[in-house]
């Protein structure tokens, strides 16, 4: 069984080229002391916190991230950047959290952490394939716009207002969702103020 699990474990390093010790162990089955014997093997390199990589591999800094951190999900401008909503590379990956979920772990790697009420967290969940081609958590359309009207502030005014344009040009937005969102999100007034001038 162990033998299958080894066999299983090189096609699945090879097929992702980076591989999280945790997900690993989890998924086949096998103990740390195993996982770590045949990252050795492989020559395996250490790319952050339990994860490791084959040399040369182009590394996904999203895919990595939620690996790490399953529960995280990315939102503000990296949902832009995920949406095409923005032509400008965020300074930090962005990501959403629980409130009660403790993201120092996060925040000294660099990454800027939202926090939100545990009932909000959910919504608009998806999945959107990361620049380099990966699914990871994202936010969806709408709950990505609202989530930028509730922290305008913290953004840069010209990355908040040309998100806001691309949206009203999508031909897939949602205006029926737009609108039940920001009434959970309480950004009703504001969302309205912003879709008078722009639609």
């Amino acid at each position: 069984m162990i033998h299958i699990s080894r066999e299983s474990l090189r096609k699945y390093a090879e097929q992702n080229q980076i591989i999280s010790v945790s997900e690993t162990i989890k998924k086949f089955k096998l103990s740390a002391p195993s996982v770590y014997r045949f990252i050795k093997e492989e020559g395996m390199e250490r790319i952050s916190k339990g994860v490791y990589a084959y040399p040369d591999t182009w590394i996904d800094e999203m895919k990595i991230l939620s690996d790490r951190t399953a529960i995280a999900v990315f939102s503000h401008e990296s949902a832009l950047q995920l949406h095409h909503l923005t032509d400008r590379e965020p300074e930090a990956l962005t990501v959403t959290v629980p409130s009660n979920y403790n993201a120092s772990h996060l925040i000294k790697t660099g990454v800027k952490v939202f926090y939100t009420k545990q009932e909000l967290f959910g919504i608009g969940k998806i999945e959107l394939p990361s620049p380099e081609g990966n699914l990871v958590p994202c936010y969806n359309l709408e709950r990505t716009i609202c989530d930028i009207l509730r922290s305008r502030s913290q953004l840069d005014k010209q990355v908040f207002y040309n998100a806001l344009k691309l949206y009203v040009m999508r031909k897939d937005k949602r205006l029926d969702i737009l609108k039940e969102y920001s009434e959970q999100f309480k950004v009703k007034q504001l969302l309205s103020q912003y879709l008078e001038v722009l639609l």
